[in-house]
C-alpha cells in the first residue's frame, strides 16, 4: 500500500492523519461494486486533504489512498466491537443503507483477511509510529460529516454544527462512561473547540446548520478507532476534527452528484482550522515549558 505522505523537518511538529478523504476503488474491487462514483463521493470526507492540506506546515502528513466506503481503517478489525451490521473494516452497505457490492461479488473471508493485511496493518503500523515518537507534539484526525446525519445511522437525520472536536470523552471533554481516558485534556480540547467555532461561525455555511453553537464537543462523534488504539498511550495529544460538509458541499444524500471542490471556502477554512490548531499547539508548549524538567 502506498500511503500518500509528507515529512518537513523545518515545520510544526505536529502530524495531520487523513484516513477518509479519497475516492479511488482499490484494485481488488474492480467490477464488484453496485455503488457508482456518486455514493463514494458521499460516503467520502470529501476534499479534507484540500481542507487540510498542511503539508507545508507540518512534520507528518498521512492520508489513506483508497474510499472508505471499501476500506474502513478507522474501524477495527474486530466485528464483536461494532455496534452496527455491516460498519466494519471492509463494508457491506453505505451510511445510507445502499448495497456496495453486486450480487456473489462480496469478499468472502479469505479475501477480507488479505484486505485487512495490506491495507490496514500497514495504516495502524504507521499510526503506531507516530504515537511513539515523542518528537511529534500534536496528532489531528482529520474528517468531514454530512450536513445532517445519514439515515442508516440517523434516521431522524437531525442537522449537524458547523464542525465537532472530540477525544473520546463526553461534551465537555472529560471522561466519558466506559473508556479509561481520553486522547487530549478537556480543557485543550475546550480551547481547540473555541478557537475552531468562533473562527468557523464567520464562514457563511451553504445550507442549516444547528444553532446556537458552531462547533461541539464529541458530539455526534467522540472518535474512531484510530484515536482509540493510537490516541491514548500519552506521548502526546490527539483530537479529531470533523468539519460539517455545509460548510462547503451544502445539502447531501445518497443521490448527490459528485461535485467539483468549492475552492473559495475551503480555503476559508483551511485557513480558519490551521489558527486554531496552530494556536493550541502554541498553548501546549507553552504549559510544557512550564513543567519541572
Amino acid at each position: 500500500m502506498k500511503t500518500e505522505h509528507a515529512f518537513n523537518d523545518d515545520k510544526l511538529p505536529i502530524a495531520i492523519i487523513l484516513p477518509h478523504a479519497s475516492m479511488d476503488v482499490p484494485p481488488e474491487f474492480e467490477g464488484r461494486l453496485a455503488i457508482d462514483e456518486g455514493q463514494l463521493f458521499n460516503e467520502a470526507d470529501i476534499y479534507t486533504d484540500l481542507i487540510f492540506d498542511f503539508r507545508d506546515r507540518v512534520t507528518h502528513w498521512v492520508r489513506f489512498p483508497y474510499a472508505r466506503a471499501l476500506i474502513d481503517v478507522n474501524r477495527p478489525d474486530d466485528p464483536g466491537m461494532l455496534k452496527r451490521i455491516g460498519d466494519g473494516v471492509i463494508k457491506d452497505v453505505t451510511s445510507y443503507g445502499q448495497t456496495i457490492f453486486k450480487p456473489g461479488q462480496q469478499p468472502d473471508l479469505r479475501v477480507e483477511r488479505e484486505l485487512v493485511r495490506r491495507y490496514w496493518h500497514p495504516w495502524h503500523e504507521q499510526l503506531a509510529d507516530i504515537a511513539r515518537n515523542p518528537d511529534i507534539r500534536l496528532v489531528i484526525d482529520a474528517h468531514s460529516m454530512a450536513a445532517r446525519g445519514p439515515k442508516k445511522y440517523d434516521p431522524q437525520q437531525k442537522i449537524r454544527p458547523r464542525g465537532c472536536v472530540s477525544n473520546l470523552g463526553d461534551a465537555r471533554g472529560h471522561l466519558r462512561n466506559g473508556y479509561p481516558r481520553t486522547t487530549m485534556q478537556a480543557e485543550h480540547l475546550q480551547f481547540l473547540g473555541s478557537e475552531i467555532g468562533r473562527r468557523l461561525a464567520r464562514i457563511p455555511a451553504l445550507c442549516e446548520v444547528e444553532e446556537p453553537g458552531p462547533v461541539a464537543l464529541n458530539d455526534p462523534y467522540w472518535g474512531g478507532w484510530d484515536l482509540t488504539a493510537h490516541g491514548t498511550g500519552g506521548e502526546q495529544p490527539w483530537a479529531m476534527i470533523e468539519v460539517s460538509r455545509a460548510m462547503y458541499v451544502g445539502r447531501q444524500d445518497e443521490n448527490t452528484p459528485p461535485q467539483p471542490p468549492n475552492m473559495e471556502q475551503i480555503e476559508a477554512l483551511r485557513e480558519a482550522i490551521w489558527e486554531a490548531i496552530q494556536a493550541l499547539y502554541w498553548r501546549l508548549e507553552e504549559e510544557n515549558a512550564r513543567q519541572p524538567q
